[in-house]
């Protein structure tokens, strides 16, 4: 088992929470106090970086569909940068890829 780590990076409007480790049931409290965090300094962008990570469950999905609610409802981009294929793979079999916002890398998100 990996340890979850957050590391968070504002920069300007836009804030960065990079993940690393194993996101799960067990690592979504800290994920999500993090991201009320972030979100309550009112960026006009959210990026979540999940290439450090090396598993994510439906816990992990059910936390990233929740930021994107409140995104879309705050009038704020959110955006994701994918991790592994592993990883990647739990959007692509819900169909995520054609509703959520995926980047390359943080740089490319804009204010």
């Amino acid at each position: 088992m990996s340890i979850l780590e957050v590391e968070v990076k504002e920069n300007g409007a836009v804030a960065v929470l990079a993940l690393s480790g194993e996101l799960d049931i067990s690592g979504i409290g800290r994920v999500e106090q993090e991201l009320h965090q972030v979100e309550k300094k009112a960026p006009a962008a959210v990026v979540l970086d999940l290439r450090g990570l090396t598993f994510m469950d439906s816990s992990g999905l059910r936390l990233v569909l929740e930021a994107d609610m409140r995104a879309r409802r705050e009038a704020r981009r959110f955006a994701i940068v994918p991790g592994p294929e592993s990883v990647h793979r739990v959007f692509l079999i819900a169909l995520l890829d054609k509703r959520l916002e995926f980047v390359e890398d943080p740089s490319q998100v804009t204010a």
